[in-house]
């Protein structure tokens, strides 16, 4: 029987085509991939509106305070993210394809969880350890290569990671009960990792930890925002850290935003003293 340690090396050995994969396994990933398909695609998105596993480790409590209580004032998004999240289910849909065909036992694939009423899906159990797959940006990846998330995990992906090990703990699936893993793809340069991370001390308080997020939605927002930072070295002006600029509900928190496109990508700017000498759009507008 395989262990997660040869994961790696035995889907790169997949993804060379020296062994493993069929018409069975491309089969499969083609219906999977119709199926999130269909599910992205069929409807509108609606907001959740309810507290989940993945966001309770949010380190911005006022997200997670207007997730649940005022969903519907969220910026709604265009065409252009959604098309992003399905790029990543596809990722994600192949990754643990391949990590089937190259023998290795993965189950539970996209299981309900359900803890003190706080619900999520795990991505998957692979040779029993709680897995969440990411797809990433080179910048991303190498927080995960290195192992150095945990000194800078803006969008909260250790206490979501730790709180599905946490959802697990009496599901005979997971066998190892104190460690979880992320399999991330760099869907630029297609390098491929496992991180793997020990939440032994994380989840002696991970229940405390979820009921207080349960109070703090049910109470008043009491909650600061977070913390406006230069814009560059040189430049006079202030802009929204990273968790603010991804966030949909940055109008709520920074009504006074603006919004500037450079090559780069977007800049939402909160105290311009020099005005950019690019295009401003609508902070509505992708």
């Amino acid at each position: 029987m395989k262990t997660i340690d040869t994961l790696i090396a035995d889907m790169q050995e997949v993804i060379k085509g020296q062994g493993g994969w069929s018409g069975t396994q491309g089969s499969i990933l083609g219906s999977n991939i119709a199926l999130v398909a269909n599910k992205r695609f069929s409807k509108p998105q609606e907001p959740r509106g309810y507290l989940s596993l993945s966001s309770i480790g949010t380190p911005c409590k006022r997200k997670l305070w207007y997730k649940v209580n005022t969903p519907e004032e969220a910026i709604p998004l265009e065409y252009n993210a959604l098309l992003k999240f399905f790029y990543g289910d596809m990722i994600e849909e192949l990754a643990l394809t391949m990590a089937i065909a190259a023998g290795h036992d993965v189950r539970g694939k996209q299981d309900r969880l359900d803890v003190h009423g706080i619900k999520g899906h795990r991505d998957a159990v692979i040779d029993g350890m709680t897995v969440d797959v990411k797809s990433c940006s080179p910048y991303a990846f190498k927080k995960f290569k290195e192992g150095t998330l945990r000194n800078d995990d803006p969008f909260g992906y250790i206490s979501q990671l730790s709180s599905y090990v946490y959802a697990g703990k009496d599901d005979d699936k997971v066998t190892n009960k104190t460690q979880g893993a992320f399999l991330v793809i760099d869907k630029q340069n297609g390098h491929i990792c496992l991180d793997v991370y020990d939440f032994t001390e994380e989840l002696k308080t991970k229940e405390q930890e979820m009921l207080d997020a349960k109070e703090l939605v049910s109470g008043d927002l009491t909650a600061e925002r977070q913390q406006k930072v230069p814009q560059s070295k040189t430049s006079p002006n202030s802009k929204l850290p990273m968790m603010c600029s991804y966030c949909e509900f940055k109008k709520k928190c920074w009504p006074e935003a603006r919004k500037f496109i450079y090559s780069y990508g977007p800049v939402f700017l909160v105290d311009v003293r020099s005005e950019p000498k690019v295009p401003e759009v609508s902070m509505d507008e992708s």
